[in-house]
This record gives C-alpha cells, structure tokens and sequence, in this order.
C-alpha cells in the first residue's frame, strides 16, 4: 500500500491511496484494485454537507501521516464487512503476483466497452444495488443511461435519467449527459433547462465539483458554451492532468477537444495515453483513427482493426469505414458498414445522413428525403445531419448541394462551427469570396483555437497581397512578382485551352474562372484542403476555382506548370458539363488523357514499373477505379491510378467513340450513375471491366515486346563483368542491361557504358530513364551531335526536365540555331519560370531572328530578375521597343539603362534619335491638329511704293 499527499487547496486536504483488497460476498470472489485513489480526508461515509462545512477549519489542520492512513483503510475494510463483505486478504502485490480477478464492476465497464451494452447495462444495475441506496456514485446510472442510448432507446434513457437525477439531486454529470437525451426525445425546452441547472449548481456548490470526472464535464460544458479552448484547458482539463497523471479521462477530453480543432496532432498525443492506461479502450483506438485520418492510412486502418477486434459491432468505427466506402464509390460496402451500425442501434442519425447521402448519388430523391427523415425523426433539429450530409457532398465536389444542406444545417443551430466553416470552404471553392470569408472570419472571431479557421483567415490576408489579372473571362490571382514574371503566359496558355477544350467537350462555361497560384506550399494546402498537407498535389479543380503550386512551391522536383493548369482546366470543362457530378476516375482520366493529346511528353505514360503493375494483379477494375485515388499505398499507386484513368478514357474513346464518352458526361449532369450512364452509351461495367483488362494488359505488352522478362536477383557486390556474364545467360533482359549500365557509369566506363544504354533503347524506345546516362557517355566520349541527337529524343518524352533543357539551350544557341534556342527556352520556361537563363536565352535567340515581340517579353521581365548587367538589358529592351515604334516605353527604358550607366555612349545616341523621333512625331500631329490660316497676300509693288 502506498499513501501519498496530493497538493491542497484552500478547501480541503486530499490523500492518494493505492492498494488492493480482496473480498468475498455471498459466495462470489472480488478483487478492489485501488491505484491513485484520491479522496478528501474529511469525507466518511453518509456525513451531511453541512455537517461537512463546519468541519473546514479542523480540515486545514489535519496532518496527513501514515498512522491516520492506515486508521482510514482498515475503516474502510470494517465498513465492508459490516455491509456484507468477509475479508479474505489484503495483498498490495497482488497484480504483481498475477492474482488479479475480474470485479463486477471491472466486468461491467469492460462489457460497456465492447459494446455488449444489454449485458453492461444488467450487471451495472446489479452493482449499483449492492453499493445500496445511500450511494453518492452516480457512475452505473451514467453507464447505463449511456449504453440506452447507444443503442437508441432514447426513452429508456429519458426513464433512467428521471430516476438517477432524483437519487443525485445535485449532478452535474446526470445533467450534463441529459441535454443529449432530452434532445433525442425531442425535448429541447429541457434541455436548455438542464443545461442552465449545470451552470447554477456549478456556481452554487463549487466545492462539490472539483473531482476529475466533474471537473471534464465543466471543460466540455463550457466548450459547448463556445469558451475559449486555451481557457478550458488551463482552468479545468490541465491542473486535472497534472494531478492526476495516471487518470485516462482528462487525456481523452484534451484529445476531443483537439480533434474538435483539428489539432490532429495533440489529439493524437493524448489518445496514445489513453491506449497506454486503458489498452482495450474502443473509443481511444478510434479516436487514434481519427487523428491520423488526413496524414497516415496505415494507422487508421490498424486503429479500426483493432478497435473493431475488441467490439466486432463499434459504431464510430463502422460509420468511418461507410464514409470511407463512399468516397471509393464503394457504396454497397458502405451499405453494409451502415447495417452494423444499425443492427447496434436502428435509430442512429448519422448512419440515416450517410443513407441520404448514398440515395442522394443515386439520383434518388424519394429514398433520399425517407433516410433524412428518418435520421432527424427523434431530434428533428439536429444539426449534425445536415451538415454531414452537405460534408459527403462537397467531398463528391457538388458543393452546391453541400452549401444547400450546410443552410439547412445552420437553420437548426444559428452557431453550428462545423456548418459553418464547411460553409465557408463551400462558398470559397464556388468562387463566392465574399460570403466565404466572411463565415471564416466569424468562426474565427468565435473560435480562435479552430485551426481551419486560423488558417483560413491567416490565408485571406495573404492572399490580399497577390496581383489580379484578368483576361477571356479568367481571373488570375497570383503572387506580384511572379505575375511580372510568367502572367501573361498563364492568361495565354488559358485561352488557349478554352478554345481547344471548350469546343471539343461542347461546353459554354460559367465565368468568371477563378485561378489561384502559391508560392507557398502550405498556403496552397490550407486555401484547398484547410489543413497544412497535401504533398504530391499540384493543383486542384473545384469547378470554377483552380489552386495551384507555383514552381516556387514545388521545390527541387519540378513538374510543367502548363501541363498542370492544362489538366486542371480541363477538369474545369468537364466537371462544368456534368455540374460536378462526375466519378473520381472519369475526371482525372479525361484531364490525362488530353494533357497527352496537348503534348505527348505531359501527362502519364506506360513505364517498366506500370507495366508490371498491369500485368501483375495491380490493376483496378474500372468498377472500382475511383477507390484507388483514397489513402493509395504509396505515390507510386497514386500516380498509376492516373495513368490507369487515362487509359480507361482511351479505351472508351477507341472503343465506343467521343460522342459516347460526351453523351455519358452528358447524362450524368442529370444525376444518373456512372453505371447507368456507360450501360446507355457504351456498355455495361460488368464488359467493360473485363475488356478494359484485356485492353491494358495489351498495352502493357507493348513495351519492350522483344525484351526478356526474366526476374533478376541482386547480385550482392556485382561490378560491370559480373551483369555481362548475367546478361550473357539471359539475353535482351531489360532490368539486367538497366543494371549493367549502372555498374559501367559509377565506374566511369563510359564506351561500355554507352553501348549497354544503346541496347536498352533499342529494346524500349519509349522508356525515359536510359537518356540521360547515354547523353552523358556521349558527351564524356566527345560525340557531341550524339549526345544531341538523344537529348532531342528525350525533349519528346520528358517536359519536367530542367537539366534536359538547359543542356539543349548550350548546344543550340553555341550552334547558333536559334528557333531551335527559342523552342528549348519555352519548354524550360514551363517548368521554371522564375530563373533568369530561359529568358536570356529567348532573349537572344529573338533578337536574332528578328522576333520583337519574343525580345520584349523575355527581356521585359528579366530587367525584373536582377541581372547582371542592368543596363545591357535595359538598353536592348529600349532598342526592340524603338525597332517597334514604342517610343514612350523605350525612352523609359534607355534612361534607365544611362542611370546604371552615364557614360554609355550607344544608349546616349538611342536616347537622341528616340528623342528626335518624337519631337518630328509632335510636329507632325501638330501640323495635322491646327487649323491652317488663310494666307495673306503680300502688297503689290505700286501699293508699296506709295507707302512712307
């Protein structure tokens, strides 16, 4: 037995006991283990609170020693005996020793907690009589009123509660788990009621409530209150915690309160905790699952297994695998997941949402209006329905429908935070900001501690600083200095796709279009998803509102700026035409598939690892494409998917036609189901799953058809000799050759080098990865127009490469081949525009060939990257817009490059003619301009004579 002193207060002294006693009643074994039980030393048992109050002087003079304890404990164990108990033995090493037994009580929590709920129920009632009726635990009542409820006796609940609150007058725990119950009896008038109660006995006997398990609920009522979360946790969850460090409760209502702000990882931190002093604790384990959701699959999915390991029937977890089954599509999963819910409790309001949801994306609106209304049918003003419902909506990118449903929501409950940020995210991707931004600012004036609201006006004010521009219906926000930089070829590059794709899809678009490039990663993350994340996204299509990284934000991988606004705006045109009622697969697909059209080295293409993935038992059926985009194992599987999308869009537009595919975008804007949709104008899913399958695997073979797929083992501490005599056994082997090749360049071998990668290529023409080491054997060997000729070849295949393209920019413009210089330029400028080489070269390469317009646009904005030689590029910006007869611009232009340099005697004789031209221009207009007088006649000779 240990005893110890906790901290006191200005009321009380308390004493933290630990020990175990070993009981036997009416037959039956029990075992009291007692760790960090903590109790104020005036409590006994059945003395009056008054009786109480006038002890308090004598309260503060008690000395806690070991004597007094042990006094305490053997009272303890007279008054069981006298209550019926037979001491059988009193052993503080007892767990040590492994004779711990189960406790009716122990039983009856651990049968709540796998969601045995009638059996807890029974032996929670049996607990709580032989505690007799002058108990003070109101813990069975809360139990049992808990598990009526979870499994939708609400008005059993209602019964119990009436009861426990007329045994524990003063509870505040009652009451507060009351307001729930009350509501889902359609009770709200008492509900208030109780809830006002919880506030006046709070402030009247405060000294009654300073336990743990009062103390929590005072922090969550308050939250409810809309109190400051920093505030609730210093005044109520945190000096609990540091009390009681071994008490689960407290970790688990931080670890709510965070997820309830989208503090993933506090939450996360403290539900650990739980799971470390309550291992088999469901709800931990779940909310382990929760906390992970947005970061790390593989621990929500090991959360859920084990949770539902535990209690084969855990709603919550149920209700995240239905929700996780309808973003894959997968609803007749879904559908099942939502049966074992309500086999637990047939009346659950969210399993009824997700129910409206699934009826809602099968164009069902008789079954969709049934489950709503059965899932508000006990509360009819539960503001959790609608708004899940509109949530799983905007989810499906049909945010319209979601904003309907968060209106309704809000309807219920003016200050519902989840409505109203889901709101606000809705309105901001529909492109309505100002409504947007105002809900944001709201929650946030609400609710500092929520950090998608922080983030979001965080974001607002970043955004404030970004530059506008506008053109054919796009409205282009971007950073001010990129937007001087490549602006007007996002604006171009637009319009460009909306006169290729808008004609080919037959869609009139709704504009203004919105699109929205980061320089920050993060701030792209937060303005699409919220939360900080999103790595691997590059862009992202709502409809009428893009976001987009910037090259700034993409660090050392680069990916083509156009061919991600290209694939984005196509998303624009399709999910436009479908009113965004299009599965995940069919969208991606079409966007690949015409970033592929547009330029053949954007977009996917068939590579080794695809292929074997296609060939091996990796590849999706169409049925059940869209789930492949969800919690993907890796990026590798993420980026297949893709590739898999685009494929299945080839396969339907060669297979059925682009007038099919357009009719079967055409349908589904009426709400009918992708299957349904492909049944009328191409075939049913069941045929062309199986073709598609022969169609891919088709494809795969088409790469490398001549080569040899032998496996190839590691060859541990192999050199170059050791994979040509492998190499020798299996001729034509892709990988082995691939292999040797790497051996010959570390070693430096460049001929072999050289001659292995030829082979590779000729094998697999369309494979990326053996150009650059070849170009490289090439150059090492002084083969200079061999290295070109496959650094050209690879430009075809590969449009991320900013390597590629500057090798080619060397090389061309040291041949002096400058359209050549010009294309390269361009191609390097789509991937990195914020780097001054491209635009030197473009530069000169349009001064070269006469190209005035190319001139001013690359040395226009390299004057704004800093360079070298300031007054070079001014005078030669001056020149080009001299040689076009700009002649206001190029004065500004040519005095700016005499400020960096006074004595430059061409910019000198620049600014002369520059200056003359304008003043003949001046005289000319003026010539133009004024009316001419009528000319006087000179006097005649004879008049002059007689003149004095």
């Amino acid at each position: 037995m240990v005893i110890a002193r906790l901290p006191a207060t200005a009321d009380l002294i308390q004493l933290q006991v630990s020990f175990t006693v070993t009981l036997q009643y009416k037959g039956r074994l029990i075992q009291l283990n007692v760790v960090g039980f903590s109790f104020p030393v005036f409590t006994v048992p059945f003395v009056e609170a008054e009786k109480i109050s006038r002890l308090a002087p004598l309260r503060r003079r008690i000395a806690v020693n070991l004597p007094w304890a042990l006094a305490v404990l053997f009272g303890l164990i007279s008054w069981s005996q006298a209550a019926g108990f037979s001491q059988v033995g009193l052993d503080p090493f007892s767990q040590a020793a492994g004779l711990e037994q189960e406790s009716e009580a122990g039983r009856a929590e651990r049968l709540f907690n796998e969601g045995k709920f009638a059996e807890a129920i029974a032996l929670a009632k049996v607990v709580d009589a032989e505690l007799g009726t002058y108990s003070v635990e109101e813990k069975w009542s809360l139990l049992v009123i808990q598990a009526r409820m979870a499994t939708g006796d609400y008005a059993g609940a209602l019964q119990e509660l009436d009861t426990s609150l007329a045994r524990f007058k003063n509870s505040i725990r009652l009451r507060w788990i009351g307001i729930d119950v009350c509501q889902f009896n359609n009770d709200v008038e008492r509900a208030t009621r109780l809830s006002t109660e919880i506030a006046e006995l709070a402030s009247k006997y405060s000294w009654q409530y300073r336990d743990p398990p009062n103390q929590i609920v005072l922090g969550k009522y308050f939250l409810a209150r809309k109190a400051d979360a920093k505030e609730v946790l210093d005044s109520f969850y945190h000096p609990i915690q540091k009390r009681y460090a071994n008490d689960p409760e407290v970790f688990r209502a931080i670890a709510e309160l965070a997820l309830g702000k989208h503090d993933y990882a506090m939450a996360a931190e403290n539900y650990e905790v739980v799971i470390k002093l309550v291992p088999n604790d469901t709800n931990a384990l779940y909310g382990i699952a929760e906390s992970y959701l947005p970061s790390d699959s593989e621990k929500v999915n090991a959360a859920i297994t084990s949770a539902l390991a535990i209690d084969p029937n855990h709603v919550d977890s149920w209700l995240l695998l239905a929700d996780q089954h309808i973003s894959s599509e997968r609803y007749e999963e879904a559908e099942t997941a939502l049966q074992q819910v309500l086999s637990v409790n047939p009346k659950h309001p969210v399993a009824w949402a997700y129910r409206a949801v699934i009826a809602h994306l099968a164009n069902d609106p008789v079954r969709e209006g049934e489950c709503r209304t059965r899932a508000l049918a006990d509360w009819p003003g539960n503001p959790v329905v609608d708004h899940v419902i509109g949530r799983e909506l905007s989810e499906k990118y049909r945010f319209k429908e979601g904003e309907a449903c968060q209106r309704r929501s809000m309807v219920y409950d003016k200050d519902f935070l989840p409505a109203k940020i889901q709101l606000a995210h809705d309105l901001l991707r529909l492109g309505q900001e100002l409504e947007g931004w105002k809900l944001a600012d709201e929650v946030f004036d609400t609710d500092q501690y929520s950090v998608v609201a922080h983030n979001l006006v965080t974001l607002r004010d970043q955004i404030s600083k970004f530059r506008t521009l506008e053109q054919d219906g796009f409205v282009v926000r971007m950073d001010a200095t990129e937007a001087e930089i490549y602006g007007q070829r996002v604006l171009d590059l637009l319009t460009r796709a909306k006169q290729s794709l808008s004609k080919k899809y037959q869609t009139e678009l709704e504009t203004p279009i919105f699109i929205e490039i980061f320089p920050r990663q993060q701030d792209f993350a937060i303005r699409t998803f919220g939360l900080p994340g999103g790595a691997g996204f590059l862009g992202v299509c709502f409809g009428r509102v893009i976001t987009m990284n910037s090259p700034a934000a993409q660090g050392a991988n680069l990916t083509s700026w156009e061919s991600v606004l290209w694939h984005e705006f196509c998303h624009v045109v399709t999910l436009q035409k479908t009113r965004n009622k299009m599965p995940r697969w069919l969208s991606e697909g079409i966007s690949v598939y015409e970033e592929n059209l547009a330029d053949s080295a954007w977009g996917e293409s068939l590579s080794l690892k695809y292929r074997e993935m296609m060939l091996g038992d990796e590849l999706t059926p169409v049925s059940q494409l869209s789930g492949a985009f969800l919690r993907p194992e890796s990026p590798l599987h993420l980026q297949f998917a893709y590739y898999e999308s685009s494929l299945v869009v080839e396969f339907l537009v060669k297979q059925f036609g682009i007038e099919s595919v357009l009719k079967v975008l055409t349908e589904l804007s009426t709400g009918t189901p992708i299957n349904d949709a492909l049944r009328r104008h191409c075939a049913p899913i069941e045929f062309i799953d199986k073709q598609f399958a022969l169609f891919a695997r088709t494809r795969a073979d088409t790469l490398a058809p001549d080569a040899n797929w032998d496996e190839v083992k590691p060859l541990p501490d192999s050199g170059g000799t050791d994979w040509i005599k492998w190499n020798t056994e299996h001729p034509d082997n892709l990988v082995g050759l691939t292999e040797e090749a790497k051996q010959w360049v570390d070693e430096k071998d460049w001929v072999r080098a050289a001659s292995t990668l030829e082979k590779v290529i000729k094998l697999s023409p369309g494979g990326r990865h053996a150009y650059p080491p070849l170009a490289r054997a090439y150059r090492e060997l002084g083969e200079p127009e061999k290295e070109l000729h496959v650094l050209e070849t690879l430009a075809e295949l590969d449009a991320d490469s900013v390597e590629l393209f500057t090798r080619l920019l060397e090389i061309s413009s040291a041949k002096g081949d400058w359209d050549k210089t010009k294309l390269y330029a361009r191609r390097l400028l789509a991937v990195n525009p914020l780097i001054s080489s491209p635009h030197r070269y473009l530069s000169i390469a349009a001064e070269k060939t006469g190209d005035d317009a190319a001139t001013i646009e690359s040395l226009s904005v390299l004057a704004k990257m800093d360079p070298l030689d300031r007054a070079d590029v001014f005078f030669r910006l001056a020149s080009a817009l001299h040689r076009t007869k700009q002649l206001a611009a190029a004065k500004r232009q040519v005095i700016m490059a005499l400020e960096q340099a006074p004595r430059y005697r061409d910019a000198h004789a620049l600014l002369l003619r520059i200056v003359q031209e304008e003043q003949a221009s001046t005289d000319e207009r003026s010539a133009v301009e004024t009316p001419g007088r009528p000319e006087i006649e000179s006097p005649s000779s004879d008049l002059q004579k007689e003149l004095p």
